[in-house]
């Protein structure tokens, strides 16, 4: 199981280095945080501002996955690489490693430039069940659900993110994974013993309790019903346009509709996405982002979008590890089209 034994507690040399953020959310907080083992996968620019923020943060090991190169696109647009030197023949964690050692030299980093999805099912398996949270950025729809699927069976912590151009997205998976939260009766006092009671806590005068939270997978969450008449009613209240967007590209990845042809690949979401809109009760004219506007939605990926992401799931990773309030419920969506970030609880019920 991924349950690790906390018997690591955060130093007093690493207190001085952490002492900001152990102000903010304590040094509970922080010694889960020294305990956990962080899996990225994928070294792209999503993935960049992700293992910034695992490695800030301080966790005890940070694994970083992917077999491909650094394309000479990507210099001057990833920071972790230097645009000083060559990296093309370099992997991109290959070439980040030097930076994110830097960064942080209390975080054990392990660089694996092998293609990850040629393991077979079983070895994949018996090398997720050691990592308290899997992240996986900027992959194709089947690899996603794979690595899902795997990680609610093993009881992980599973997060997976993506940037199409000006709007990306990320799913989030803590299924069966505690956070903490308000009693749902108030008025019945919790009484916290710190010595036994290890799930009670006093914050600001607000009691709170370790909750065990509910969550969809990733194929349940983006595939959700917007038939049902009490929920076609939410729709266009509850369900952002961006969200079609997103799902035009995730349907497309799992057809194999995408060839890196920009015009055949405009050709081929606009059904998916005039389909999606209408099945989501939207109005097509309606739309913030038209298909004369689909070539935003391939690369480069815009800066800000990336940031806005990125910086999201850095932060519900943190969150998750160590078990703080309030996680975000399922996918969250930022769209440069309008400046928008957006949760969306679905499947809508």
């Amino acid at each position: 199981m991924s349950e690790h034994t906390e018997n690591l507690e955060v130093s007093k040399q690493e207190q001085e280095v952490y002492d900001r953020q152990i102000r903010l959310w304590g040094i509970e907080a922080q010694n889960k945080l020294r305990n956990a083992k962080a899996l990225v996968i994928g070294g792209t620019q999503l993935g960049a501002e992700v293992a910034k923020t695992l490695s800030l943060a301080g966790v005890d090991e940070l694994h970083l996955v992917d077999h491909r190169l650094v394309d000479e696109s990507e210099i001057g647009s990833n920071f972790l690489f230097d645009a000083s030197v060559d990296n093309t023949k370099l992997t991109k964690w290959a070439a980040a490693r030097s930076f994110l050692t830097n960064l942080n030299r209390n975080v054990k980093l392990f660089v694996d430039e092998n293609n990850f999805f040629e393991k077979s099912d079983l070895d994949i398996e018996t090398y997720i069940k050691r990592f308290t949270i899997v992240i996986i950025l900027d992959q194709s729809y089947d690899h996603i659900v794979k690595l899902n699927e795997i990680c609610r069976k093993n009881k992980v912590r599973f997060m997976a993110g993506a940037i199409f151009g000006w709007v990306g997205y990320t799913f989030l998976d803590f299924n069966g994974h505690k956070f903490l939260t308000k009693p749902e009766n108030p008025s019945f006092p919790v009484i916290c013993y710190e010595e036994k009671v290890k799930n009670v806590t006093d914050i600001d005068d607000d009691q709170l309790v370790l909750k065990e939270y509910s969550y969809p997978s990733f194929v349940e969450a983006f595939n959700s019903n917007f038939s049902a008449k009490k929920i076609l009613r939410k729709c266009k209240r509850l369900v952002p346009s961006s969200y079609f967007l997103v799902k035009s590209m995730l349907t497309a990845s799992k057809e194999n509709k995408l060839t890196g042809d920009l015009a055949e690949d405009i050709e081929a979401i606009l059904p998916i996405w005039e389909k999606e809109v209408v099945a989501g009760n939207h109005i097509l004219e309606d739309q913030v982002v038209q298909p004369y506007k689909f070539d935003h939605l391939f690369g480069p990926d815009f800066i800000p979008t990336t940031a806005c992401v990125g910086g999201v799931i850095g932060q519900e990773a943190i969150k998750a590890i160590s078990e703080a309030e309030n996680p975000l419920r399922t996918i969250f969506i930022y769209s440069a089209f309008d400046s928008t970030g957006i949760t969306c609880n679905f499947p809508l019920a």
